[in-house]
């Protein structure tokens, strides 16, 4: 049996040898060895180590991953995710504490795949090491280019904290501008709290990083907070109403006080709008705003309403409204008055036959003065009124208005009109048919 076996000794070794080979072979050729590279967060350990001494670190995004390099079989390492491997930054490795920033090392591991087949693109990374600072900041609140339901605006927003501390790197800290709470209210119809995401708003006025984020901690625990959001129902139609104190130049009188506009939008708290119904759903503008003291012409002047609501604790100009008004006073010497005449009343000489007059209003104002018997009886269709358009082109102009009056009658100030003047169309011939 012995010398069987030892039979044809050479080719049966061969024969194993071959047959070794063939089967690398096969396997390489279906399973070949492959370098693969993945991009892997960097898990810092140990961070107490630092702490203790007061301190804290940071890492500047560029190394917060790292690259990793695996070989091995196709199937092993396509079957691979970043999550599968684990990359080490350990603070008690610290190479020296001399250096700013210092280098830590990094350790890498995958299982299943053995230490000597696996590599990081740096064997190191550079960590800021910094005081530990900290400051209180009040919250803000941006709701951005949300709005609540049509018929409701925001009254008021407070956020619980009003005031957080955030802690970090001294250098962060100090480019720490603002801290807002960022809230949508998009079609709230309802009074609420919502729960808002904090943002750290930088020197330059620009959001810090989830990155750099990272690196802070607040007295909260979370960057989130608490937003009480306490919605006004809208008033649409409030009246103003201007009043004014002293008196004009001798001879002269005030005949008509207006403002532009002449109605605005509020919103208020159920009883601010109870008690604004209850007084017409007017707003007056105090006479201490107004003061014709010495006029004799026309003037305006502008006031900020916002500040002379009937109650600015629970009622504020709508977002669709200005709390800019212009307050208009007319003055005129006495035994005067002003009448409203139709633009169709205005006669037009030398006007182009291709050319047609648009106006910008429907009436202009006429001054006229007399007896106070003569004015109450003035037919306005006895005022002749023309405008000349002599050698006009298409355009816009502003031209003088020629006012005729009955016997009896004076015009106080000339009169003016802003006209525009339009090439008339040309008709289009009809098409000649067999």
């Amino acid at each position: 049996m012995k010398q069987k076996l030892l039979n044809n000794l050479p080719l049966k070794i061969a024969s194993v040898l071959i047959a070794i080979v063939i089967w690398y072979v096969v396997v390489s050729a279906n399973d070949p060895i492959k370098q693969k590279y993945f991009e892997v967060p960097v898990k810092v350990t140990n961070e107490a180590y630092i702490a203790a001494g007061k301190k804290t670190y940071q890492i500047d995004e560029e190394y917060q991953s790292v690259l990793v390099y695996i070989t091995g079989n196709r199937s092993v390492v396509d079957a691979l995710k970043p999550s599968d491997i684990t990359v080490t930054a350990d603070l008690t490795q610290i190479v020296t504490m001399e250096t700013n920033p210092v280098y830590v090392p990094l350790t890498v591991s995958c299982p299943g795949i053995k230490p000597e087949n696996i590599r990081t693109e740096t064997a190191t990374i550079p960590i800021e090491i910094e005081d530990v600072d900290s400051a209180k900041f009040p919250i803000t609140i941006d709701t951005g280019n949300t709005k609540p339901s049509k018929d409701y605006e925001i009254g008021r927003m407070q956020t619980n904290p009003e005031n957080i501390t955030v802690s970090g790197p001294a250098s962060l800290i100090k480019k720490i501008s603002s801290v807002v709470a960022s809230v949508d209210v998009t079609d709230m119809s309802s009074s609420g709290t919502l729960r808002a995401e904090l943002k750290i708003i930088d020197k330059n006025q620009d959001e810090m990083s989830e990155s750099q984020i990272s690196f802070l901690s607040f007295d909260g625990g979370s960057a989130q907070v608490d937003v009480n959001i306490t919605l006004w129902k809208r008033q649409a139609g409030v009246k103003l109403k201007a009043e004014y104190q002293g008196t004009p130049y001798r001879g002269y009188q005030v005949t008509n006080v207006y403002t532009t506009p002449e109605e605005i939008t509020v919103a208020g708290s159920e009883a601010a709008l109870a008690s604004l119904a209850a007084s017409g759903n007017t707003i007056t503008i105090p006479a201490d705003k107004v003061s014709v003291d010495g006029a004799k012409e026309d003037f305006e002047t502008t006031v900020d309403i916002s500040d002379i609501l009937p109650d600015t604790e629970n009622m504020k100009i709508s977002s669709s409204s200005s709390s800019s008004v212009t307050i208009h006073v007319t003055v005129l010497p006495n035994g005067s008055r002003e009448f409203a005449v139709d633009v169709d009343q205005i006669e037009t000489i030398n006007l182009s036959p291709y050319l047609t007059v648009l106006y910008d209003q429907t009436q202009i104002s006429v001054r006229i003065k007399a007896s106070n018997m003569n004015l109450d009886n003035l037919n306005l269709s006895n005022i002749r009124a023309s405008i000349n358009l002599a050698n006009m082109s298409s355009g816009d102009y502003e031209v003088p208005v020629e006012i005729e009056l009955p016997d009896n009658y004076e015009l106080v100030d000339e009169v003016k009109t802003t006209i525009h003047l339009k090439e008339k169309a040309v008709p289009t011939k009809a098409a000649d048919t067999d």
